[in-house]
């Protein structure tokens, strides 16, 4: 499922598509699914998942500050309506690639670790909260462009630096558990306390 609405920028309308994660939607996948290969079988999907979720908390602290950024403007009444149309437009791509993440993550879900599995829970109702909230942004911000003070405006961009804020840490939580986890599995090998984990 895909959202639309328009963000205008010096006089050009550039499409604002959000998309949302497909663990936001009842439990039909939106999310595209390739033909097998080869490699699927020697895939390792784990380590896939790791570099997906790490680039994933990076993208959450890049749109955090992207959302600071937004409110602190939205908070001066100096502030114009192109800034704020420019750091939408970032945190959209971000949302549209955390989505795209998420879906690739739900895809491949059964074969991550059960902390994984939890990180991936937890993201995608904010994700899917962050691509709700932008999207009511940019469609607020076109057709008000002379009223950007409003609270319903302003309460967005405090919403959205929140849950940024709050996936970054959620999502950076779980890898440093994931991280001591591996540390803790390869010290007992290294030790001869298990045979494998």
């Amino acid at each position: 499922m895909s959202l639309f609405g328009y963000l205008k920028l010096g006089g050009c309308v550039l499409s604002a598509a959000l998309l949302l994660p497909a663990a936001t939607q009842s439990q039909a996948r939106s999310c595209p699914v390739g033909t097998p290969t080869a490699q699927s079988y020697t895939w390792n999907f784990r380590a896939e998942a790791q570099g997906l979720l790490d680039d994933m908390a990076s993208e959450a602290r890049q749109a955090r500050e992207n959302a600071d950024r937004l409110h602190t403007l939205m908070s001066n009444p100096e502030s114009d309506w192109e800034p704020q149309a420019l750091e939408l437009d970032r945190i959209r791509d971000t949302v549209n690639d955390m989505g795209q993440k998420l879906c690739r993550l739900e895809a491949i879900r059964r074969v991550t670790s059960p902390w994984e599995q939890k990180a991936i829970a937890q993201a995608a109702p904010l994700i899917a909260a962050m691509a709700n909230d932008t999207e009511n942004a940019i469609t607020f911000l076109n057709n008000n462009q002379r009223d950007l003070f409003m609270p319903a405006y302003t309460s967005l961009g405090a919403d959205l630096y929140r849950r940024s804020a709050s996936l970054a840490k959620s999502v950076s939580e779980f890898e440093k558990f994931g991280k001591v986890h591996q540390e803790d599995i390869r010290m007992q090998k290294t030790l001869g306390l298990t045979k494998r984990s």
